[in-house]
């Protein structure tokens, strides 16, 4: 059915995916480099699975043909054309993998394609990013497009094959498993789909990411026509058990609040209501099902039930008992910084705030303090913005039983964004080949250790070239850029030379102009 879970296997892997590239992001050994191909080979069994697992599906649809063709035969067509589908959309991306290897290899027409363990530059990126998205800003107009036009195209296909109310139910899945929708929030500057996922990642990366989407296409195969399985008897089925069903919106309620559930027995007969009883007295029951309520006046675990009884044909009763228990608990607020337990000056802090037994729509929260302001943004989600620095405190509050009930203030510190560190070719000082010097193009503000991703921007420094023996030379740059006359003069320094970047200036989030450490090089 639409919407079943993934296996643990394929969380797994796809936990392992956002993990190395995250790792990658960071440039960090080829060892991450290598674990992509493991992940891909681990994505590669798992799609084998799936082949196997839908062709069994397939022979079982052989089955009941031979057994009842005029039932099975509107199914069964309709999971031949999603098979056909899912076929040529695996095909056209394994040809997309074997053109970007051989693009990758520099191989010659009719060469054989390694595979990725092969690859002899699992590390390039120019080629999967030229062959992926081009020379265009937003990525688009190359193969990434061409992919993202095929899946929704296969997506909006596999859907029309099926019913309107089947559509509709497995839309929402199709979207998760191929999600072709640009970010919500731009990556790293990547707006679109096409740069968020193929831009500037090496080939291993590149290929694990279109072997996870020939995965997805398998698994939204297999779903389809699983479900297209069990919908050929869904109509005749019999029921040959009964059993007793407790089910409650929730099994955690704050005191003051109502408990509710349902109770009903299952595979009943719609116009036979059974008699159900709770705690000695007999509950309403319509359509089959019966509404207990209770008011907690204590915290702790309520434990109860009751016994249902159903009339036979020979005027008998036949008796079921059931157990059911939930959760009272004292009203309390959840309030978390998503990053850290301080507010930043320039910045939005993402906020999490939410009462447990307490819909996100009923929840109020405000900030006081800090020159603060705060922003839901859905659900639990908030953001907050603060511009001076001391503490703010979160107010919040919840709407229970049609009235506004304080769950609590919390308050947190506010404080400036920490300064960066100015570095230059990814050195606060030290010994540099001349070289590698002036290789360099700018002098590049990092925030080590910070959660938030922020950038600062250099707006001055002052540059002091020493050559042993010969007058020091000092140049000025307004912006972050060495200057030409800066690199003239670096072109001359020898072994034993040195070089200073002083007086270094820059301005953050919060528009305020730092002063940063020096960076002091000696050239070897």
């Amino acid at each position: 059915m639409a919407g079943q879970k993934l296996s643990p296997r394929q969380r797994m892997i796809g936990m392992m995916y956002l993990v190395l590239t995250a790792l990658l992001a960071l440039n960090v050994s080829k060892e991450i480099i290598n674990a992509f191909v493991t992940v891909n080979e681990s994505l590669e069994v798992t799609t084998r699975n799936f082949s196997n697992q839908n062709s069994n599906t397939y022979q079982m649809f052989e089955t009941a043909m031979k057994n009842d063709r005029n039932k099975t035969e509107p199914f069964y067509n309709k999971a031949v054309v999603a098979g056909r589908l899912s076929d040529s959309m695996f095909t056209y991306i394994e040809a997309m993998k074997k053109e970007l290897i051989a693009k990758v290899e520099k191989l010659d027409p009719g060469q054989e394609v390694p595979q990725p363990r092969d690859i002899g530059k699992k590390d390039d990126y120019d080629v999967p990013t030229n062959f992926m998205n081009g020379d265009a800003n937003d990525g688009k107009g190359f193969k990434a497009s061409e992919l993202k036009a095929r899946l929704i195209d296969y997506k909006d296909k596999m859907l029309a094959n099926l019913g309107p109310d089947e559509a509709v139910q497995f839309k929402a899945r199709f979207d998760e498993l191929l999600n072709t929708e640009d970010p919500a929030k731009p990556i790293d500057n990547k707006k679109t789909w096409e740069m968020a996922n193929f831009y500037h990642n090496p080939v291993v990366a590149t290929l694990t990411l279109l072997t996870k989407f020939q995965n997805d296409i398998k698994v939204a195969e297999s779903e389809v026509i699983t479900h297209l399985l069990r919908a050929i008897n869904l109509s005749d089925f019999k029921f040959d058990t009964l059993a007793p069903k407790v089910i409650a919106p929730t099994s955690y309620v704050l005191l003051g609040q109502e408990y509710k559930a349902d109770v009903f027995l299952a595979a009943m007969s719609s116009t036979s209501n059974p008699e159900i009883i709770v705690n000695g007295k007999p509950l309403p029951v319509s359509g089959g099902v019966g509404i207990f309520t209770d008011r907690p006046g204590s915290e702790g675990l309520k434990k109860w039930g009751g016994t249902i009884r159903v009339k036979k044909p020979d005027n008998t009763y036949t008796e079921y008992t059931f157990e059911s228990e939930y959760m009272a608990a004292k009203p309390a607020a959840v309030v978390s910084a998503d990053k850290m337990n301080v507010l930043y000056i320039g910045v939005e802090n993402p906020m999490s705030i939410s009462v447990p037994g307490v819909a996100n729509e009923n929840i109020s929260a405000s900030i006081s303090g800090g020159g603060g302001s705060l922003a839901k943004k859905g659900g639990p989600s908030y953001i907050a913005k603060v511009s001076s620095t001391g503490e703010a405190s979160i107010n919040v509050s919840a709407k229970m039983d049609n009235k506004q009930v304080p769950m609590g203030s919390f308050k947190y510190r506010v404080k400036r964004v920490p300064d960066p560190v100015a570095k230059v070719a990814n050195m606060t000082g030290g010994n540099l080949s001349k070289n590698v010097l002036l290789a360099q193009t700018a002098v590049i503000p990092v925030m080590e250790n910070f959660d938030f991703e922020l950038f600062f921007k250099v707006t001055s420094f002052k540059l002091t070239v020493v050559p042993r023996g010969k007058d020091l030379q000092e140049f000025d740059s307004n912006n972050n850029l060495i200057t030409p006359a800066m690199k003239s003069a670096l072109s001359n320094l020898r072994p034993g030379d040195k070089a200073y970047f002083e007086y270094i200036r820059a301005v953050g989030p919060d528009n305020t102009t730092r002063s940063l450490n020096a960076v002091n090089i000696t050239v070897k």
